[in-house]
């Protein structure tokens, strides 16, 4: 073949090699059907925003003291934030493996960081060398990072004289596979399997997690620790927790912490009235004292709410004892946001995939943990700020759909910001919709409210019953292979 010149440039050689000599730089750009080379990608597309934004939030701010005097040694390749990075990535986008994480190093690339030509089992072995603490300052990081953009969304018209909503609850996780020496002999059903516990609060304003226990025993009741997962949060905040916290000792405890609480009634819970606000059928608004007998009795006085719907009774119980600072309908509507992280569970096991642990060893099982409360923190945040700037109600923008357009954003997006991109095709991707949340009724009343007298009794001396409760005789004995602690 002889000399051949075409648009792109000038060629020479044979047929069995051609060599690039020149290449014009003035030349037209190439139109859009034209597949581009790694020198024509967008720097600003949406795929390298996320990307971008989560690489501000894992590096530290101020570089570390121990930088102006390095230690001995040869400094690490792999730094710490460039493996955290490839984790959350690697979850992000749904892939199931630690190898799959050593792909992303050795060979797609994870943002600014260079390619690495590390073998899989290097990468094991630093992942084995990484201490939890760099993964529990790296999720306090990214949570106080997210905190003023999440501070600035926030739903404070939900009963803006509360200074802080919590919803509380716990989840089991999921078990490993039995890939490990010490559990390979083990029944498929084996509590050893099970990773543990976790005993969390979520913040029903801002959307984030702000405190989250890991509980090794996982049979314990939810009321095991429950006032360490409490404590330190500030006064006047307002817990809304199911029937697994129901107690009269906890919600005395409660009351004199100062904080607020709602939960609903558990059946055949004993109480006696001491004022009625209101009675219209089966409606009630009334203060009450839980615990009609001697034996068992709350010693703060408590308010109870009751009403049907469509054939059902909803009874509820707060220590909120003015109807005027508390409303029926307020207060049905703030216990159905208690179902919020019940979600947020939801978003943890089936989105950012813990149902799935990468690993079955112990260190490796808590660092995907840890890894998957920072992208959910970030998934919420993100959430909350899509349904502020689209002027939509929270749930009217889907949290899967959000994850999924994240996992898979596109290479190129015209230099658009992330948030004003989501607007752009949320309604045609599915990601604003209308929500199919059922907001609780409350009955009109007919009746106006009777104040209560000043006089009424606040408080009385409490008697608890400590009932002496029986281990289950079908629960097995078991060495936990993890361990209690504080993760945030």
């Amino acid at each position: 073949m002889g000399r051949e010149t075409c648009q792109s440039g000038k060629y020479r050689g044979t047929s069995k090699e051609i060599v690039i000599t020149r290449f014009r730089k003035d030349l037209p750009r190439m139109p859009h059907h034209t597949a581009s080379g790694p020198e024509e990608a967008n720097a600003d597309s949406l795929s390298q925003q996320i990307v971008g934004c989560l690489q501000r939030l894992i590096e530290p701010s101020d570089p570390p003291a121990a930088a102006v005097s390095r230690p001995r040694g040869r400094p690490a390749v792999l730094s710490s934030e460039h493996l955290c990075l490839a984790v959350l990535l690697a979850l992000l986008r749904g892939l199931k493996s630690y190898a799959c994480v050593w792909r992303l190093i050795t060979w797609s690339g994870v943002g600014h960081f260079p390619l690495l030509p590390h073998t899989r089992d290097a990468i094991r072995k630093r992942l084995l060398h990484t201490s939890l603490d760099v993964w529990q300052r790296l999720l306090l990081r990214v949570s106080t990072g997210l905190h003023a953009q999440t501070q600035a969304v926030a739903q404070c018209d939900l009963l803006p004289w509360v200074s802080h909503i919590f919803a509380l609850d716990q989840t089991t996780l999921d078990a490993v596979q039995r890939r490990m020496q010490d559990v390979r002999d083990e029944a498929v059903d084996s509590p050893r399997l099970l990773v543990g516990r976790l005993a969390a609060l979520f913040d029903v304003r801002r959307q984030q997690w702000v405190r989250i226990l890991f509980r090794e025993d996982v049979f314990a009741n939810e009321k095991l620790l429950v006032q360490d997962v409490v404590r330190g949060l500030p006064a006047g905040s307002l817990l809304l927790a199911d029937l697994g916290y129901f107690s009269f000792p906890w919600f005395d405890w409660l009351t004199d912490q100062g904080f607020f609480w709602l939960s609903r009634m558990r059946e055949k819970t004993s109480y006696q009235i001491l004022h009625v606000f209101v009675q219209q059928g089966t409606t009630l608004d009334a203060l009450v004292w839980l615990g009609a007998y001697r034996a068992d009795r709350c010693a703060h006085r408590v308010r109870l709410i009751q009403f049907e719907h469509h054939g059902k009774l909803y009874q509820y119980l707060t220590n909120i004892c003015e109807p005027d600072r508390l409303s029926m309908s307020e207060a049905a509507r703030l216990y159905a946001r208690r179902w919020e992280i019940e979600l947020a569970f939801k978003a943890l096991k089936c989105t950012l995939g813990i149902r799935v642990w990468w690993s079955c060893d112990p260190l490796l099982v808590l660092q995907q943990l840890f890894a998957a409360f920072i992208l959910a923190q970030v998934l919420h945040a993100l959430h909350a700020q899509v349904a502020f700037a689209a002027q939509v109600p929270l749930f009217d923008v889907s949290l899967p759909v959000l994850a999924t357009l994240l996992a898979q954003a596109p290479t190129r997006s015209g230099g658009q910001p992330l948030i004003q991109r989501l607007l752009e095709v949320g309604r045609r991707q599915g990601l604003i919709r209308p929500s199919r949340r059922i907001e609780p009724a409350v009955p009109a009343l007919l009746r106006s409210y009777t104040p209560a007298p000043p006089d009424l009794p606040t408080i009385r001396p409490p008697r608890y019953a400590h009932r002496v409760r029986q281990g289950r005789s079908d629960r097995p004995d078991f060495v936990p292979r993890f361990f209690t602690f504080i993760v945030i």
